[in-house]
C-alpha cells in the first residue's frame, strides 16, 4: 500500500507466510495461498529493503506494517496479539542483525589497509595516533550518508536568497489586558478608638482582611489567584500581635528567602491580567475577620445605624478577647463586587464602584454560590433582598503599561525596572488562570511551579471523633516524608504582615457547622525535584471559641 490507498477490512487476504534465510545471510518473507510452500510463492518481501516493523492497530486488530525504503508499506494482521508480537519481535531482530552485519563489513573494509599491524598494536594494548575507533567510523558513515535538506526539493534551488535580510524579532511575551487594582480603604460605620486612654484615631474596632479575585460569570470560572490585602490601621493590627494567619513562625530578617526579590510586606496594589475580557467579569472582595462566633451574631452590630458608641465599645471588648486567643483563625464576614470591563475589547469600567457590603451567608460560600449571586448583580430587585452591612470599600482600577516599574511576579521575583522604594510600594503580579484553549495558549517565559489547593467541603459521616466538633479548622501542610519526626516544608505562601513562606495554612472556620464549606485558596511553591514521598497533609481540629475560665478547654482538639 501507499498513502493514496484507503485500507478497509475487505482489503485483507489470508496468506501463509514463510521466513527464509538465503545463502548470503539476507532474509526473504515469502507468502503462499496455503501451507504448501513447495509451490512458487504468490509474492516475496525482501527484508534487506525493509526499514522497520511497527504495530498499526488503527486499521485492524493485531495489525503491523513493514516500512520499505521506497516508501511503500506492507500491512499484515495476525490472528492474536501474541502472534503479532512474536512476528514484530522476530522481524526486528533480523533487521537489527542485518544492520550490525553491514556496519561490521564497513568497519572491516576501512581497517583492511594495515590489518596485521593493527592486530599487533591492539594485542600489546597500545594504539597508533591514526587508528580510528568504531565510533569514529560510525560518525564518518553518518556524515557521509546525510543529504542536505534543501537539495531534496529542486524548486528551492531556483530561489535566490542573496541580499535579503530576514525580519527576525526577539520573542515578545503577550499579555492579556493588564489591570492595576489599588486598595485604599475598608471602613465600617461602627467606629471607635481602640486605645485604653481613647486618645488615638477613630478606626474600625476590630481587624478585617480582604481577599480579591476575578470571577468570569459567563464561563463560570474563577480566573485569577487570590490577592490578600490588609488595610487595617497599624494600631488595629497590634490586636493580633503574636498571631500570624496560618503560622506562628517568627519573621527571619525581612521574611524573604535568599535569592528572591522584595516582597511587599503589606501589598495594596496588584496587577491582574485577563486574556479574554468581557463585561461579565467581576472583581470580588471577600472580607474576613478573626474567628469569634456565628456570622449572623457577629454582623448584627454592623447592620444598625443607632447610637454606636456603646455598641462599638462592646464589640471592641469582645474583639480584643477573641484576637488575643484566636488571632490566627479567620471567619467569613462579608463580600462585595464590581464589574471590571465595559465591553469585550477590554475597555475598563473605571467609574464603577464596589457594591454595598453584603453579609456572607454561611450556606453560600462556594464559588458556585458566588456565580449565582453575581448573575443577579444587575437585577436590583434580587440584590435588595440581601442583608447589607453599613460600610464601604474603596478600591480603584486602572490600565497598566507592560513596563510598569516596581513590580514583582507571582513568585515574588522582581521584574526589570524594579527599585526598592519603601514598604508596600511594590506591585504584585496576580496569577491569571488562563483557559485551556488554543487561542489563549502561549509559551512560558519564566519557571513556575505553583500548586493551588482548594478545600471545598467537609462532610460528617457519623464518626464519633467528629461528634462534638462544631468549629472545624482545616490545616494544610506539605511534607517530604512520612517519618514521625518529619517537619512540614516551609513552602506555603504567607499572608500580609507575616513571613513570605510558612509551614501551615488554615482555612477560614465556620462557627457551629458540622459540614462546613470553604472558599480558601492555599498557594504552595513546589520543590523543583518532586519524589514519591512528597505529600499534602490535612489536619482537622475542633477550635474552642468559648473563653470560659472555669472550663479550661484546649484551644485545638485534633
Amino acid at each position: 500500500m501507499n498513502s493514496a490507498i484507503s485500507v478497509t477490512m475487505r482489503s485483507f487476504k489470508r496468506r501463509y507466510f514463510h521466513l527464509a534465510q538465503l545463502g548470503d545471510g539476507s532474509y526473504n518473507l515469502n507468502f503462499y495461498k496455503d501451507e504448501n510452500t513447495s509451490k512458487e510463492p504468490k509474492g516475496t518481501i525482501f527484508l534487506d529493503s525493509c526499514m522497520g516493523v511497527v504495530q498499526n492497530s488503527k486499521v485492524r486488530r493485531f495489525a503491523f506494517e513493514l516500512k520499505m525504503q521506497d516508501k511503500s508499506t506492507f500491512l499484515l494482521a495476525a490472528d492474536s496479539e501474541a502472534e503479532m508480537e512474536e512476528w514484530i519481535s522476530t522481524l526486528n531482530k533480523i533487521l537489527h542483525s542485518s544492520f550490525e552485519q553491514a556496519m561490521q563489513e564497513k568497519r572491516n573494509g576501512d581497517l583492511n589497509d594495515d590489518e596485521d599491524h593493527g592486530k599487533a598494536e591492539i594485542s600489546s594494548g597500545s594504539f597508533p595516533d591514526n587508528f580510528q575507533t568504531a565510533r569514529d567510523i560510525e560518525s564518518k558513515m553518518r556524515s557521509e550518508a546525510r543529504l542536505k535538506l534543501f537539495t531534496l526539493d529542486p524548486d528551492t534551488q531556483k530561489l535566490d536568497f542573496s541580499g535579503i535580510e530576514p525580519d527576525v524579532r526577539p520573542f515578545e511575551e503577550k499579555f492579556g489586558k493588564r489591570v492595576l487594582v489599588s486598595c485604599h480603604n475598608l471602613s465600617f460605620n461602627l467606629q471607635g478608638c481602640i486605645t485604653e486612654n481613647e486618645e488615638g484615631p477613630m478606626t474600625n474596632v476590630e481587624p478585617f482582611y480582604v481577599v480579591l479575585s476575578l470571577f468570569d460569570v459567563q464561563n463560570s470560572r474563577k480566573i485569577s489567584a487570590d490577592f490578600h490585602v490588609d488595610l487595617n490601621h497599624p494600631m488595629v493590627r497590634q490586636m493580633t500581635c503574636g498571631h500570624v494567619s496560618g503560622s506562628n513562625l517568627e519573621i527571619i530578617g525581612d521574611g524573604l528567602p535568599e535569592g528572591l526579590g522584595l516582597a511587599p510586606h503589606y501589598p495594596t496594589q496588584g496587577v491582574f491580567s485577563v486574556t479574554c475580557p468581557h463585561p461579565e467579569i467581576f472583581l470580588v472582595a471577600r472580607i474576613e475577620k478573626v474567628l469569634q462566633g456565628g456570622i449572623t451574631h457577629c454582623t448584627e452590630p454592623y447592620m444598625k445605624s443607632s447610637d454606636s458608641t456603646k455598641v462599638a465599645q462592646k464589640v471592641l471588648k469582645n474583639a480584643k478577647t477573641a484576637c488575643s486567643r484566636l488571632g490566627q483563625y479567620r471567619m467569613p464576614f462579608a463580600w462585595a463586587a464590581r464589574p471590571v470591563f465595559k465591553d469585550a475589547s477590554g475597555t475598563l469600567e473605571k467609574n464603577a464602584r464596589f457594591s454595598a457590603l453584603y453579609r456572607q451567608d454561611s450556606s453560600k460560600l462556594s464559588d458556585e454560590d458566588m456565580f449565582k449571586l453575581l448573575s443577579d448583580f444587575r437585577k436590583p430587585e434580587k440584590m435588595a433582598k440581601l442583608p447589607v452591612l453599613l460600610g464601604s470599600i474603596d478600591v480603584t482600577i486602572d490600565s497598566v503599561a507592560p513596563d510598569v516599574p516596581n513590580c514583582v511576579t507571582s513568585s515574588y521575583i522582581p521584574v526589570r525596572n524594579f527599585e526598592k522604594n519603601g514598604p508596600g510600594s511594590a506591585l504584585l503580579e496576580v496569577e491569571e488562570f488562563v483557559p485551556c484553549i488554543a487561542k489563549c495558549a502561549q509559551p512560558f517565559t519564566i519557571y513556575k511551579n505553583h500548586l493551588y489547593v482548594y478545600p471545598k467541603h467537609l462532610k460528617y459521616d457519623g464518626q464519633k471523633s467528629f461528634a462534638k466538633a462544631r468549629n472545624i479548622a482545616v490545616c494544610v501542610e506539605f511534607k517530604d516524608s512520612d517519618d514521625d519526626e518529619a517537619q512540614p516544608l516551609k513552602c506555603i505562601y504567607g499572608r500580609p504582615g507575616g513571613p513570605l513562606f510558612t509551614k501551615q495554612a488554615y482555612a477560614a472556620v465556620l462557627h457551629h457547622q458540622q459540614n462546613p464549606e470553604f472558599y480558601d485558596e492555599i498557594k504552595i511553591e513546589l520543590p523543583t525535584q518532586l519524589h514519591e514521598k512528597h505529600h499534602l497533609l490535612f489536619n482537622f481540629y475542633h477550635v474552642s471559641c468559648e473563653n470560659n475560665s472555669k472550663k479550661k478547654d484546649a484551644l485545638e482538639t485534633p
